[in-house]
């Protein structure tokens, strides 16, 4: 009879385990992600679309295409693990740009740490950004708001574009 309760309290326990494990205690974001967001040069508070907008990663193993003639005012980046740096492409695909300024690049240079979130979202990588670099083509600027990247839901890359006044 002592084994039999034996078992049954492993069983009870190991199924309160499972329960205790579960999602629905991890509210926040599990990944992170930079958020990149699109704004105007002239009214820096003022959000833009950028229409059929192509991104991918520079040098990735597997397929990297985030976006692919999207029309979005901000995207997510990720970036690499076991690595120190990752590269995205920005291609804008409007039919009445010059070629030569069809295209923009954001290099992110960072290191990563491990950080443990809790019992029930457990831990996940964070980035600190030791550089941030772009190209000018089609952007005009660019601004890092935050240098951690964790896993807060806020933006962390403003990137700013020319945008013509409507007459």
């Amino acid at each position: 009879m002592g084994k039999i309760l034996d078992i049954i309290l492993v069983v009870f326990l190991l199924g309160i385990g499972f329960v205790s494990c579960g999602d629905d205690g991890c509210m926040e974001n599990r990944s992170s992600i930079p958020l990149i967001a699109f704004y105007s040069d002239a009214d820096t508070t003022q959000r833009v679309a950028i229409d059929s907008l192509t991104v991918w990663g520079i040098g990735q193993i597997n397929d990297s295409l985030l976006l692919d003639t999207a029309s979005v005012n901000q995207f997510m980046a990720p970036l690499r693990d076991g690595v120190d740096t990752t590269k995205y492409v920005l291609r804008y695909d409007q039919e009445n740009l010059n070629p030569r300024y069809k295209f923009d690049t954001l290099t992110f240079v960072y290191h990563s740490y491990v950080r443990f979130e809790s019992a029930e979202c457990g831990a996940m990588f964070n980035y600190i950004i030791d550089d941030f670099r772009y190209t000018t083509h089609q952007l005009v600027s660019a601004t890092l708001l935050t240098k951690e990247i964790d896993n807060m839901n806020i933006e962390n890359v403003k990137l700013f574009y020319h945008v013509e006044e409507a007459e």
